[in-house]
Order: C-alpha cells, then sequence, then structure tokens
C-alpha cells in the first residue's frame, strides 16, 4: 500500500519502512494514546509508528467488506487520514488506536457500498432495452422483458451487460464498479432466475 496521504500526513511506505525501529528488547514503546499526542517535528513520526502497526489488519477489514483491493486501500487510508486530523480529540479504547479505526473503516466501507449500489441501479435504470435481436418474435420480446424486470436492478443490468450486450466479466466489473467474482456470482444467479421464469412461463 503505497498511495500518499495528504501533504500533512506521512506515508504508508515511510511507515512500512520504519518497520523494526524502536523495537529492540526491553524498551517500552509508547501506546497509539503517547504516540498521537505528540506534537512538534516528531509528530509525524509518531503517527507513522500508528500506521504501520494497524495498516495490515484494517485493510483486511476493509478488504472483507469491499471485495476490491483498490477500494480497501483506500478506504483504510481514509481511516487514517481522519485519524490524523483528529489525533487530539478521539477517545480510545485501552489506549490502542485499532478500535477506532475498525469502526472507522466499517462506516467508510458500508458507505461506499452504497454508493456503489446507488450507482448502479441508477446506471440500470438508464439502460436501453434489450437487443433489436429479441424483438423479432412479440412473444419472445415481452417474456423476456418480463424475466429481466422481475431480476433485482443490479443482476438486470450484469444480465444485460454479459447475455445481451456480450461484454466480458471485466468489462462488466469496470463499468458497474464490481468486482469480477462479484459479477460472476450476479450472472449466475441472474441465469439461474431467467431460466426458472422462463421455463414456467412456457
Amino acid at each position: 500500500m503505497n498511495a500518499l496521504l495528504p501533504a500533512t500526513a506521512p506515508r504508508w511506505q515511510d511507515a512500512a519502512g520504519r518497520r523494526g525501529r524502536g523495537q529492540e528488547a526491553g524498551v517500552e514503546q509508547p501506546t497509539d494514546a503517547e504516540l498521537l499526542q505528540r506534537a512538534g517535528s516528531g509528530a509525524q513520526a509518531a503517527f507513522a509508528e500508528v500506521v504501520h502497526r494497524h495498516s495490515g489488519p484494517l485493510y483486511a477489514v476493509a478488504y472483507r467488506r469491499l471485495e476490491s483491493a483498490a477500494d480497501a486501500e483506500e478506504v483504510a487510508q481514509d481511516a487514517f487520514v481522519l485519524l490524523w486530523r483528529k489525533r487530539r480529540q478521539v477517545r480510545l479504547v485501552g489506549d490502542s488506536a485499532l478500535p477506532w479505526l475498525i469502526v472507522t473503516v466499517k462506516h467508510l466501507a458500508a458507505n461506499r457500498r452504497r454508493a456503489r449500489i446507488r450507482r448502479s441501479i441508477h446506471e440500470a435504470e438508464a439502460l436501453p432495452a434489450p437487443p433489436a435481436a429479441f424483438e423479432e418474435d412479440g412473444a419472445v420480446a415481452d417474456l423476456l422483458r418480463r424475466a429481466f424486470d422481475a431480476l433485482p436492478p443490479l443482476d438486470a443490468q450484469v444480465a444485460r451487460l454479459c447475455l445481451a450486450e456480450d461484454v466480458t466479466y471485466a468489462e462488466a466489473a469496470a463499468r458497474l464498479g464490481l468486482t469480477e467474482h462479484a459479477v460472476r456470482n450476479r450472472l449466475s444467479r441472474a441465469r439461474a432466475r431467467l431460466r426458472r421464469d422462463l421455463e414456467g412461463d412456457r
């Protein structure tokens, strides 16, 4: 994770580069609370140590919720940015910043997932009807439209892209802001639903 934090905050890469620094045996390490309260020229180095301690677990939490390495990295980074900005005011649990960071990442990840869904639904509503090939037979076209309309909006959008427009999983994922794995799962579910609905209407 080498993306940049704002100019006022240290780089993730800088934090990773400090691995092992100050870890001498028998030397008591400062708590997160103590590090966050440091001021002046030592503030950024102290914050870099907090990033180093918690960036791995925080990224894992974000990735489990978003299933996207890029999104997980951005959300974890955003949480550290918020911590940097609020470092003097946050109330930590047991002098550790990790609980606060995890709660923040979960909140940010939930917001990002909701934004994905809203964007995808909006785009699905704007999609044109299935291609003209479906309109050769009026009864077939009507049957297909009803089957597509019965799908959840995001599943319908995936199905139209991959089945009607014949785009690749990768392209569909890029258009919809999903992972390829999510596209495959949604398409599989949509196919099963379409097959069931079409067979039931025969």
